[in-house]
């Protein structure tokens, strides 16, 4: 049947005699009228040879010498194709690709001609079956993979896994009013006793892998390595003897095949570059610290420099090589603007060369050098200002206590400024008093306004719901009993504040007007100027000689 496009136009198509070339035909005809391309090549489909491979050139030419023919003629356009493929296995024979012609109207390739292919070349390994079928159905494929050798797996040597935490970002830390504080920045990475530190693996069997001849491909295994020797710092647990440890606090840091900890950690100077240090260990730190700064190490700390300011505390030492100067004043044993003072706390003792407008509390001895002006010192054991025989060593204001003694040059100044001298009482014992005490008259206030409101509801019944009332009688009793036990504690700490019979307070050279000498609860005030006075507790208050 011919189609509406071919009609009149003297044009027929057929498959020849073997059915695998697509003749085009002319016969004349009057008034035959026109055909484009894309008209015939409608026809094609119409007439069943839309699936034929038709050449382009050769419909081009058949159409010009159709326009202008007065005689019949024929041409090839196209002709019937089977599809093709091939196989191409890679120099390694680890892979084989396969490229597929589609069919025009001709024969599909099976999966058993690429199966046949593939033994052809040696394949036995590795076929891609799933690959293989997606592509036969698709009727193309361009170096596609159908098969894959396994490669081999080399044994993995020993790893040595970090444990130690990471560095924290250096970045502000924003506040809950979304302001920035540059100072907390992120601390330095430390570890205390028994943190685990690295783990080390044992090593594994390289696994060998398969050529697509079925060739075993070899591999090796991975290498077995110890821990270095000589490290420091650490241990090896005592369940696992693949994991290290801190033996001591510090700093850690990673070594070849290992990891070492430093008790100490080094730093040049200590401000807004390096932001706030708190560290398990002890620190060095070079130059100053500078104002508003806080540094923290659960074992010793060396300064080098000045501290400006700032807030130290360690659970061991702490040596000041320059001065503490703060901005606010102490003054008759109390702190003005605490938080422009300068602050050291230690556990153990405190080495400073001077200190002004300081606040030093140590549970050992607080040896300043030079000077201590306008500073809170207290000391477990002794306060020395002033080494022995030298010309400087002066307490000028604010106030020092100590539980054995206090030395120094010279205590007070001609100006007469305040200076308070304290000593025979363990200074941490009377801070606890002081604690229990304030609490004491805290929960008092509580329970005598409670007791008003009780007594108001005896005289006037129904004035409270009952349910209320019942809870306030309970907090009554409850704060009663808190009572009880803070007068218990307050009397206990008392007893244990006996007075240090050998206390003493010793100058070397002047204590001036204006200042005062404390024992246990006796006071002396000085009312002219002394030389050389030591200061002791007498059967009638304090004497020196």
């Amino acid at each position: 049947m011919q189609s509406n496009h071919l009609e009149g136009t003297g044009i027929t198509l057929k498959l020849n005699a073997e059915q695998k070339a697509l003749i085009a035909s002319f016969a004349p005809v009057p008034n035959k009228g026109s055909l484009t391309e894309e008209q015939l090549r409608e026809a094609l489909v119409l007439e069943g040879y839309g699936e034929l491979f038709v050449s382009q050139e050769a419909l081009g030419q058949f159409l010009k010498k159709w326009e202008v023919a007065p005689m019949p003629f024929s041409l090839q356009i196209g002709e019937r194709r089977d599809a093709s493929f091939t196989v191409k296995v890679s120099d390694d024979l680890m892979q084989a690709t396969m490229t597929i012609k589609p069919a025009y109207g001709g024969r599909r390739i099976t999966l058993e001609e690429v199966e046949a292919e593939l033994v052809a070349q040696g394949v036995v390994y590795g076929v891609l079956y799933d690959e293989i079928k997606h592509a036969l159905e698709a009727g193309e494929a361009a170096n596609l993979v159908v098969a894959a050798g396994t490669q081999p797996v080399p044994g993995e040597d020993t790893q040595f896994i970090s444990l130690i935490p990471e560095s924290t970002i250096q970045a502000p830390q924003l506040s809950e009013n979304d302001t920035a504080d540059y100072r907390n920045v992120g601390n330095v990475v430390s570890v205390s006793l028994g943190d685990p530190l690295l783990r080390r693996t044992h090593p594994t069997m390289g696994i060998p892998g398969m050529d697509l001849h079925g060739t075993e491909i070899p591999t090796t295994d991975g290498v077995d390595y110890p821990f270095a020797e000589n490290l420091t710092g650490i241990a090896c647990d005592l369940t696992d003897c693949d994991l290290l440890i801190a033996a001591i606090s510090g700093h850690p840091m990673l070594v070849t095949r290992g990891v070492i900890v430093d008790p100490v950690y080094k730093v040049k100077r200590v401000d807004l570059s390096t932001g706030n240090l708190h560290f398990k260990g002890s620190l060095e730190i070079e130059g100053d610290v500078l104002e508003g700064m806080e540094v923290s190490a659960t074992h010793d700390i060396t300064v080098g420099g000045i501290v400006e300011a700032a807030r130290i505390k360690a659970g061991g030492n702490i040596v000041v090589n320059g001065g503490v100067i703060g901005h606010g004043k102490a003054a008759q044993g109390k702190v003005e603007n605490l938080k422009d003072m300068a602050q050291l706390d230690a556990e153990g003792s405190v080495w400073v060369q001077f200190a002004e407008n300081t606040i030093i509390n140590a549970g050992g001895e607080i040896v300043v050098k030079e000077l201590a002006m306008q500073s809170e010192l207290t000391s477990g054991t002794s306060i020395t200002v002033g080494e022995k025989g030298a010309r400087k060593g002066h307490i000028i204001g604010g106030i020092c206590r100590a539980v054995s003694l206090v030395h120094a040059q010279v205590i007070g100044s001609h100006a007469g400024v305040p200076t308070v001298i304290e000593v025979g009482v363990d200074p941490a014992l009377n801070k606890k008093l002081e604690i229990v005490q304030d609490a004491l008259a805290e929960k008092g206030r509580l329970i005598e306004e409670l007791a008003k409101t009780l007594a108001y509801v005896r005289d006037n019944p129904g004035s409270m719901e009952p349910g209320l009332l019942a809870l306030k009688q309970r907090i009554y009793v409850k704060y009663e009993g808190d009572i009880a036990e803070l007068v218990s504690e307050e009397k206990r700490l008392q007893k244990r504040m006996e007075i240090n019979a050998q206390a003493k307070v010793v100058v070397e050279r002047d204590v001036f007007l204006g200042a005062q000498i404390r024992i246990g609860s006796t006071a002396l005030q000085i009312e002219e100027d002394l030389m050389n006075p030591t200061f002791a507790l007498g059967e009638e208050g304090i004497i020196y000689s």
